[in-house]
């Protein structure tokens, strides 16, 4: 198979995204579209590639892949029109506004896989790194029994430069969210995916340090599948920013990097209760092989799939368990509601976690 010819939209977060791709064996960015002329300039110099002004433009072109890096409120209609195309689809999170939008996106995808073949992935980056791989493994080697509890801090530091450079942030109407929408719902999904769905959420929210219209401080409290507790914890006023996660198991604590923005890479620490658990613990963490980091780790796995036929690592229904989180947690915030998950078909939130007045 040749290269995949690749197209990036939107050049926030697009950047790191044309960075990764760099690092990827089978494609490579063929064109990029921003609306911003200066932005398109200057991406022209520093990548080498030609500029559009739109996804219009860049799908005319003809690319095999575009990778949206576009505000939130435009994902749904985006995708869409990319899947219309007979075109892959990447999307940055969150993927859509709400529940809904990820229902009626389970219908294009099955029309677009039946009709062209193409295919949607949502970007969760935080799965991708050693460590995260290694707890997983464990996990699903049935080594570490039981969950006890858990716990997730996302401690950042976001202050008004950041919403001036892009003034749809901190709003309902072009962000759709705050600090539990945008910036910690990667280290929930890997707080989830190594320490099992949750069936129970209570939670709360504020702006204290911004101001935003959007939470940038947040706390709630969850209940595994299992019956593990859970706590979250976000804030974007830290001194010192980190993201840290540490799971109590029966058999095994384990304890994530403080990188803020990979906590997924090493070094993490496994502690085990008995070395004879340990012994047994060894050959599979060893059997981890190392990994491309964050995006680069991603977008290689979905080349490798669409080259070999198999199933992307991110699903729509894992973007959607993220959501429905974030869903709880607002519905929760809004009306101190213990908040059951999944989400049942009838939510009153299914159709938008926004507030009333900004849905």
């Amino acid at each position: 198979m040749s290269d995949l010819r690749v197209g990036v939209v939107g050049l926030g977060i697009g950047q790191m995204h044309l960075l990764s791709w760099l690092g990827v064996e089978g494609a490579a960015v063929a064109m990029i579209a921003d609306v911003d002329e200066q932005r398109r300039l200057r991406a022209e110099q520093d990548w080498k590639v030609p500029t559009v002004d739109s996804l219009d433009a860049l799908l005319a072109a003809g690319v095999d892949v575009v990778d949206l890096c576009t505000p939130p409120s435009m994902h749904e209609a985006q995708i869409e029109q990319c899947l219309a195309a007979g075109v892959h689809v990447i999307c940055e999170k969150p993927l859509v506004d709400s529940v809904a939008a990820c229902d009626r996106l389970r219908i294009a995808t099955e029309t677009a896989l039946a009709t062209s073949g193409a295919r949607l992935m949502p970007i969760l980056q935080y799965r991708f790194g050693d460590g995260a791989l290694r707890a997983r493994a464990l996990v699903d080697a049935g080594l570490t029994g039981r969950l006890y509890t858990a716990s997730a801090s996302t401690w950042w530091r976001r202050g008004r430069g950041y919403y001036s450079e892009a003034p749809w942030r901190g709003t309902w109407q072009g962000e759709r969210g705050g600090s539990v929408l945008t910036h910690s719902i990667h280290i929930h999904d890997l707080l989830t995916w190594i320490g099992g769905p949750l069936v129970e959420v209570r939670a709360l929210t504020a702006t204290r340090v911004n101001e935003i219209e959007t939470e940038d401080c947040a706390v709630a409290i969850g209940r595994t599948v299992d019956g593990g507790l859970v706590s979250m914890n976000v804030n974007l006023g830290a001194a010192t920013e980190s993201s840290r996660l540490v799971w109590c198991f029966e058999h095994v604590t384990i304890e994530s990097s403080t990188s803020p923005y990979d906590p997924a890479a090493g070094p993490w620490t496994f502690d085990f209760k008995k070395p004879a658990l340990a012994e047994a613990a060894a050959p599979v963490l060893d059997a981890v092989a190392p990994t491309k980091p964050l995006f680069t780790g991603q977008f290689q796995r979905f080349v490798d799939a669409l080259r070999d036929g198999g199933t992307f690592p991110i699903t729509l229904t894992d973007a959607q368990a993220t959501l429905e989180l974030v869903t709880a947690w607002y519905r929760s915030a809004r009306t101190g509601s213990v908040e059951t998950l999944p989400l049942p078909a009838d939510h009153p939130d299914r159709d938008s976690w926004r507030p009333e007045g900004h849905r």
